[in-house]
């Protein structure tokens, strides 16, 4: 299993458009500390689906998109199908 399966299996598993969660708490679906750069690096959570992204096929192969990011508060928002 890939490190970040466990997100991909958590996001297809909610029908709502919109899930906004704490990184402690994306921390407790993956069981894992997020790499330092998910705090400081706003281009971490982007949808793109370059190879080396694979935290963001997490999110896009269960149809989900990153709406937002707050880095100050450590929030982030899924959004399924839009991005």
């Amino acid at each position: 299993m890939a490190k970040y399966d466990p997100l991909t299996d958590f996001l297809k598993r909610h029908e709502r458009g919109e899930i906004r969660m704490s990184f402690q708490r994306l921390e407790e679906v993956l069981g894992a500390r997020l790499p330092p750069s998910a705090r400081y690096d706003r281009t971490w959570w982007g949808n793109t689906s370059h190879r080396t992204r694979v935290q963001a096929h997490a999110w896009l192969n269960a149809g989900w998109n990153v709406e937002t990011v707050d880095l100050t508060r450590e929030l982030v928002t899924f959004t399924r199908g839009r991005s």
